[in-house]
């Protein structure tokens, strides 16, 4: 990454304005590293990302997750699959949205905008027996116990596909996962605030009212059209344009450099606090998608 030749004024800035207002009688926050400038989604690291599955992990597990939930649904004698196949959907992209920094894609938002819109199905809906098996419940909410006398494992043929590779825990790189909830998340730390407040500022100069890039991302002009049959893959001016001005005051801020240093304090005074919780975490995920590789590679030979 590009050291940022303004950091330490910047830091002093930031300081001197969060600390308006506090009276003084706030605990000084985690101490702060070096800030760096982060102008691309690839600069965004965090000490935490290494008790995290890697976006390939996450790819493998949620893989062997379907086939093995297709697999229980054959065993009852139901050919439909379980939902779109993961080997066919793109992969997840990481980092690029946050609730303390909303949406960081820089290569992308030209064109897609806040790249808000769901893709719609374009097959038939599963039927109310299929969706029965999956979920273990009917459409009241009565769990399921067997089906066409066979028995339905508890909690339907998607708990099973989870159970066999570790629970849901391991379907996301979230650090939410991580014992104890994983690192605070720092949307009130006073020079998150402040970085806030520079972005803000800047908006406005652009013509935009939002408080921050997570309120911009969020705004339901480019969400309210997102859901049922009349999903739009189109991007509105007002969407592009709002997340062009977003992009250019995260640069000319470095709104995104302030906010990932302060969150990497965060996520060390988490890892200092955690250190037992988090190896065994790790253990776990090893095993897991080893356990998942295995399955994949079963499915495979099966074909």
């Amino acid at each position: 990454m590009k050291r940022s030749t303004t950091s330490a004024l910047t830091l002093v800035l930031l300081t001197a304005l969060a600390g308006c207002g506090t009276g003084g009688t706030r605990s000084a926050p985690p101490q702060l590293g070096e800030i760096l400038t982060i102008t691309g989604v690839g600069q965004v690291v965090r000490p935490i990302d290494v008790y995290l599955p890697t976006a390939a992990q996450t790819r493998t597990v949620e893989r062997a997750a379907y086939l093995t939930s297709a697999r229980c649904l054959r065993r009852l004698g139901i050919t439909e699959p379980p939902g779109p196949d993961p080997e066919r959907a793109e992969p997840a992209d990481r980092d690029v949205r946050s609730r303390l920094y909303g949406y960081f894609a820089p290569d992308r938002v030209a064109t897609t905008g806040y790249d808000a819109v769901v893709a719609t199905g374009t097959g038939q809906p599963a039927s109310t027996a299929t969706m029965q098996v999956l979920t273990g419940r009917d459409a009241a909410g009565t769990p399921v116990t067997d089906f066409q006398g066979r028995a339905v494992p508890k909690g339907g043929c998607l708990q099973e596909g989870l159970d066999a590779v570790g629970g849901a825990v391991l379907l996301s790189s979230d650090s939410s996962a991580l014992p104890g909830g994983g690192p605070k998340e720092p949307l009130a730390d006073p020079r998150v605030v402040a970085a806030d407040r520079q972005w803000s500022s800047c908006m406005k100069d652009h013509g935009f009212a939002y408080a921050t890039p997570a309120d911009a991302y969020m705004d339901p002009r480019w969400r309210d059209r997102t859901q049922g049959a009349g999903a739009s893959a189109d991007h509105s001016p007002a969407e592009l344009a709002t997340a062009a001005a977003d992009d250019a005051c995260k640069r000319s801020t470095n709104f995104m450099g302030i906010a990932v240093a302060v969150q990497a304090t965060y996520d060390r005074q988490y890892i200092a606090a955690h250190p037992a919780e988090l190896a065994t975490f790790a253990q776990g995920v090893s095993r897991h998608v080893a356990d998942a590789q295995k399955v994949v590679a079963e499915g495979a030979a099966a074909g």
